[in-house]
């Protein structure tokens, strides 16, 4: 696996398994929708003040990076069926 995606997932999976857990209690007492925004907005902040001051990190750039080598591949994948 490339250390670039490592690195990411790295710094993701708590917030997915964070959001996951926080979202199913949230949607049991207020709906899906509510749960939707509300826990959204709030691992947004978690996340991103996490990443300021324990990964010493800010911004999208990893993120960016592996949004980008992504297309680049399906694009090139597209062209070879043809």
């Amino acid at each position: 696996m490339d250390s670039l995606l490592k690195n990411t997932l790295k710094r993701q999976i708590p917030y997915l398994i964070g959001g996951t857990i926080t979202g199913t209690f949230i949607a049991y007492y207020y709906g899906f929708l509510f749960s939707i925004i509300v826990n959204s907005i709030l691992w947004f902040v978690i996340s991103t003040v996490v990443n300021k001051y324990y990964w010493h990190y800010t911004g999208f750039k990893d993120e960016m990076r592996l949004i980008s080598k992504y297309l680049l591949h399906k694009k090139g994948y597209k062209y070879q069926i043809k």
